[in-house]
């Protein structure tokens, strides 16, 4: 079976979460307010900002087939992820053997979209989205300012379907909440949250994920980009959960052949 959350796949596999978060429309003050205009510049730039890059994503796969939190290591994927305005994905390894390259074949839960996507989701005029102060709090001990967020199932683009070729595939268009922390002063986003909010009656009743950025070092320049990120399902009694790292940033340069006749 295989699941698409928006910008995140995953396979057969659920996870617990709080769907009912309730929205304070607490008013928000002059200090807040611009904090929050800046991020919205800063995520709707975000994509445009980043130069093409080469970087390695390791995903470490977890299952709780009875949702007795007892985990167990499914596997862990080497992928090369290939930037020039959006992300090419290439499995390396499983279990550090060869493997084919094609992501799919691999199975199980891989998540995307953490260059920008999600970014753009929230922000969007499109997106309509509600936001409310939450407070100061500290990711990787920088003072961050924190807003909820939450975008309702009319203005939603994250779709959600269930299944494989080879079955009957059920879709859904869902709405979402969470959290972002930004830096106050550049309004750039160092952690986002993100839970579905799943209807009844559809296989996959929880998924949710979170993702980590910092500054990291491209061809001798600094640059926002994501290094860690969870995702975490669930469907019946049956957990999954992703751990996923970002590493080895690299300047992307295209190979070219040259032939003298």
């Amino acid at each position: 079976m295989r699941l698409r959350f928006g910008d995140v796949t995953l396979v057969s596999m659920r996870w617990v979460a709080m769907i009912g978060m309730a929205m304070a429309v607490w008013a928000q003050t002059p200090e807040q307010t611009e904090i929050l205009a800046r991020a919205r510049a800063a995520a709707l730039e975000y994509s445009k900002s980043l130069p093409d890059f080469l970087c390695t994503e390791m995903v470490r796969r977890f299952e709780d087939p009875y949702g007795s939190n007892r985990w167990r290591p499914l596997d862990t994927l080497a992928i090369k992820i290939s930037y020039s305005g959006h992300e090419q994905y290439q499995l390396v390894s499983r279990n550090g053997g060869p493997t084919p390259p094609d992501l799919e074949s691999a199975g199980g839960a891989i998540s995307s979209g953490e260059f920008g996507t999600r970014l753009v989701d929230i922000f969007d005029q499109e997106s309509a989205t509600e936001f409310a102060w939450k407070g100061w709090g500290r990711v990787r001990k920088q003072r961050v300012a924190v807003f909820t967020y939450r975008v309702d199932q009319p203005h939603s683009r994250n779709r959600i379907t269930f299944g494989d070729p080879h079955s009957r595939v059920r879709a859904v268009v869902a709405a979402f909440h969470g959290e972002i922390s930004v830096d106050p002063e550049s309004g750039a986003a160092l952690r986002i949250t993100l839970t579905a909010e799943m209807p009844l009656g559809f296989p996959i009743t929880a998924c949710s994920s979170w993702t980590e950025y910092d500054y990291r070092d491209v061809a001798g320049k600094r640059f926002l980009l994501p290094v860690a990120s969870e995702s975490r399902m669930e469907e019946g009694r049956y957990l999954a959960m992703n751990q996923i790292e970002f590493r080895d940033y690299r300047k992307f340069q295209t190979e070219t052949n040259i032939t003298f006749k």
